[in-house]
C-alpha cells in the first residue's frame, strides 16, 4: 500500500512509501518507525564507537607507563565493544534495507545513510544527519588515536629489537686472523652454554 509521508526538502517532490514487512516478526511497519528505529541503532553505534575510542586512549595511556595488564585489560575489552558493534551494524544494515524498500530505493548499491537522509522529511533528514555527522567524527578520532597508537608500537617493538641485537654484539670476541687471512669473531661461551 503506497501512501506519501511527507515532502523531502532536497526535491520539494512529494516521498512516496509503503509499508514494509520486517523480516524478524513478519508484521507491516510503518517507515516512520523504520526511521526511528534507525535513529536509535545509529545512536547505538555512536556509543559503541565512543567506547572504543575510550579504550583507544586508556591503551595509550597504558603504553606511556607501561601497563602490561591494563593493556591487556583494554585488549579484552575491545573485543568486547568490536564484537557488539558488528553484531548492531548488521542490524542497521538491515533496517537501512527496509528503509530503502520502503522509500523505492532504486540504487545498485546498497543504501548509504547519507542517500536515504537526503530522502527523508523533516525532521528526521536533519536528525539523521545530525547523528550520522557524531557518528563519524567519533570515528575519524578513533582512527587517528589507532594509528598513533600502532605508531607507538611499532617504534617500540623496533626499539627491543635494536636492544637485543646491542646485547647479541656484547656476546662476541675477536679471534685472530682465520684461514683467509681475515679477522674473525665468533661468538663467546658462557656458564649457560657450557651447563647446556
Amino acid at each position: 500500500m503506497n501512501r506519501t509521508v511527507g515532502k523531502s526538502e532536497m526535491s520539494g517532490e512529494a516521498m512516496q512509501t509503503q509499508t514494509v514487512t520486517n523480516p524478524a516478526d513478519g508484521r507491516q511497519q510503518d517507515p516512520g518507525v523504520q526511521i526511528e528505529e534507525l535513529l536509535e541503532t545509529v545512536s547505538l553505534l555512536h556509543e559503541l564507537l565512543k567506547r572504543l575510542l575510550e579504550l583507544a586512549r586508556a591503551k595509550l595511556a597504558a603504553m606511556r607507563a607501561a601497563d602490561a595488564e591494563t593493556l591487556h585489560q583494554c585488549a579484552a575489552e575491545e573485543c568486547d565493544v568490536l564484537e557488539a558493534l558488528f553484531k548492531r551494524e548488521k542490524q542497521r544494515d538491515a533496517v537501512l534495507a527496509r528503509l530503502a524498500q520502503s522509500l523505492h530505493w532504486s540504487g545498485d548499491e546498497r543504501a548509504r545513510l547519507s542517500e536515504i537522509a537526503e530522502r527523508l522529511p523533516e525532521p528526521f533528514s536533519s536528525r539523521l544527519r545530525a547523528k550520522t555527522a557524531g557518528l563519524r567524527k567519533t570515528a575519524d578520532e578513533l582512527q587517528r588515536k589507532n594509528r598513533l597508537a600502532a605508531d607507538v608500537a611499532r617504534h617500540l617493538h623496533k626499539h627491543i629489537r635494536a636492544v637485543f641485537e646491542d646485547v647479541a654484539r656484547v656476546n662476541q670476541e675477536s679471534v685472530v686472523y682465520g684461514p683467509n687471512g681475515k679477522h674473525e669473531q665468533r661468538t663467546r661461551k658462557t656458564w649457560v652454554d657450557a651447563v647446556g
